[in-house]
Parts: C-alpha cells; sequence; structure tokens
C-alpha cells in the first residue's frame, strides 16, 4: 500500500507539474490522496497550527475512480495578506481584497483535457465547498517571499458518488440520478444542486425524478435559486439551467431558467414531474435549494341540478342540465 501511495504522487508531480509548466521539481510539502487508500480525511497547510513558512509552493492531488467526485471543505482558514499591514503598505482598495499579492490556494478541475482554475481564495474567510468535475481535483498552496505568515489552512475530503446530495433514492443508471416518491410518511421534503452551498461542479447534468400517487401532483418551490446563465438560458449562449417536464422526455412548452430566480415556483400537471439540473465547462455558481410537496390535483366535475316543478300539476319536463361546475376537489372541500 505505502509503495502503491509513493508510484502515485511520482506520477503526478512529474507529468502534470510538466503540463502545467509551473514548476521544475516537486515540493516536500506535496501530498497526493487516492480514493483507493482512504475514502476521507484531513489536509492542512505546513506547520498547521504555528506558522507557515514564506516562500512556499505546495501542491495537493486528490485522485478518485469511476464517478467519484472530489468534495472538499475547509474548517479553518487564515492566510497571510498583505493589506493587513495597511500602515506600511498603501495599497489600492482593489488590491486589498485580491488574491494576487497575498498567499493563497488555488484550486483546478480538469475540463476537456486541460487544467482550468476554478478560483483563487485568500484572507481569512473559508472558501465554499469545493466540488471536482470528475474523479480529480488539485489544491496548489502559495506563500510570498515576504510573507509574515499565518495560522494556516485545515480542510477535510471526501471522494464521493452521491454529489453531496444525500436525500431521495440515488439510481445506478445515470451518475446524478435522484427519485423522490410519495408516501403516507413522506410527502414533502427538500432537494438541491450539487455541492449546494458551495459551487457547484462543471460539466455536470443531475435529475431528480418525482412520482405522485394518483390523484396527487408536485410542487417545487425554489428558496434559493443562482444558476450561471441569462434567459432563454440556451446552450448557444454558454447557459447553465434547470429544465423541467412532465415526462420523462423534453417538454417543449416549458421554459428552461436561470440565472437569480429565488421564490420560483413550479408545478406539475399529474403525478410525475422531472426536474433536471445540466452545468457546462465555463463558470460555476452557488446553484438552488428547493423544497417539494405532493399536493392534491384539481378535478373537474359535472354538476347537474334538477328543475324544480312551479306549480301542483304544471311541470315542465324532465329534470335538465342548468349548468356544469368545475369544482376542486381539495382534500376536505366537500366533505357533505
Amino acid at each position: 500500500m505505502e509503495y502503491k501511495l509513493f508510484f502515485i504522487s511520482f506520477i503526478s508531480l512529474t507529468i502534470t507539474d510538466v503540463a502545467w509548466g509551473r514548476r521544475k521539481s516537486a515540493s516536500a510539502c506535496d501530498q497526493t490522496f487516492v480514493s483507493d487508500i482512504a475514502k476521507n480525511g484531513t489536509f492542512t497547510s505546513p506547520n498547521y497550527g504555528g506558522i507557515y513558512p514564506a516562500g512556499l509552493h505546495c501542491r495537493y492531488e486528490f485522485r478518485g475512480v469511476g464517478r467519484q467526485r472530489v468534495q472538499i471543505i475547509f474548517t479553518d482558514f487564515n492566510l497571510y495578506h498583505p493589506h493587513e499591514d495597511s500602515p506600511e503598505h498603501n495599497f489600492p482598495t482593489w488590491q486589498q481584497f485580491s488574491c494576487e499579492v497575498a498567499d493563497r490556494i488555488a484550486a483546478y478541475v480538469t475540463v476537456n483535457g486541460r487544467k482550468e482554475k476554478i478560483d483563487d481564495y485568500c484572507g481569512i474567510i473559508k472558501p465554499k465547498e469545493l466540488m471536482s468535475n470528475g474523479a480529480t481535483i488539485t489544491i496548489d498552496f502559495f506563500s510570498l517571499g515576504s510573507s509574515k505568515g499565518g495560522r494556516g489552512f485545515s480542510a477535510k475530503f471526501a471522494f464521493v458518488e452521491n454529489f453531496g446530495i444525500t436525500v431521495g433514492e440515488q439510481l445506478i443508471t445515470h451518475p446524478c440520478l435522484f427519485r423522490f416518491n410519495s408516501t403516507d410518511n413522506s410527502r414533502n421534503g427538500s432537494f438541491w444542486s450539487p455541492n449546494f452551498p458551495g459551487f457547484y461542479p462543471r460539466s455536470t447534468e443531475c435529475h431528480y425524478l418525482f412520482y405522485g400517487r394518483p390523484g396527487e401532483k408536485v410542487r417545487i418551490t425554489f428558496d434559493t435559486f443562482d444558476v450561471e446563465g441569462f434567459p432563454p438560458c440556451a446552450s448557444n449562449q454558454q447557459s447553465d439551467y434547470v429544465e423541467v417536464s412532465n415526462y420523462m422526455t423534453v417538454d417543449r412548452k416549458m421554459p428552461r431558467y436561470c440565472g437569480n430566480q429565488d421564490g420560483l415556483v413550479l408545478e406539475s400537471e399529474n403525478q410525475f414531474y422531472r426536474v433536471s439540473f445540466k452545468a457546462n465547462d465555463r463558470f460555476d455558481s452557488t446553484g438552488f435549494y428547493a423544497t417539494y410537496r405532493f399536493i392534491p390535483v384539481a378535478v373537474p366535475v359535472s354538476v347537474t341540478r334538477r328543475q324544480e316543478t312551479p306549480n301542483r300539476g304544471t311541470t315542465i319536463g324532465p329534470h335538465w342540465t342548468l349548468s356544469t361546475l368545475f369544482v376542486c376537489l381539495a382534500a376536505g372541500v366537500l366533505s357533505r
């Protein structure tokens, strides 16, 4: 087992580094984590709890297999930023919040065979949860040559296959497919985009299938909705989007949804509803958090009234249909 870890570390710190052209050699603080050795664990900056040294470039490689995704959750984050020395460094406002002139962490994923940066993180605010779009992710830690150091960072990692979605029943026919059934004990609940409230991974597609019982439909309320893109959320606009359908296939009369849509409420026509989320390989955003509820369907009912006889002995013929009304049979409405 130890030999295997060393071998994978060696490969990742030679081939990958040469491809990026960022470093000529590996660093003593580099670490590699592989899922067949540990499915989860922790990692920290050098000398965590004390003061990390200046002039560092540490690389943390995470390598899973198959459908696994890597989720990173920072539990502590305290990196040196020169704007802390404001009296002696008169930085412009934009530099006070820029990571380019600070100790920082950079996260990278692989998109279409090339390394793409998710973002840089610096200062004392913990980054949101990170998730890879595939089975690998790389975290680089840089400290300036002039750094005064800081407490550093600590983080948890996990190789997951559920995309951070812990509700519903995950089906194996698709990498990200979840089913929600209406039962006597469960007619409502919640669901969310991959890695919420962190940024959802790029190049990801998830489907949420809702199965009500006869006479039910589904109401979806998006409490939080922040999906990269702008209406009409078309693929040629490079928009991520949420799509709904009353069928397993595309429902062309339904629009796509993207951008900021907090409070959006949608309802199915009948007992089945599909909610699909698709992210391209361009940008990241927070995604959505939604609740669902199975509710009774409005059923049309024909009501026939009898024409009363105005006078004894005088009849206006047999009973006839006065009007046809559509009455909503909500639970308990027609109790008499």
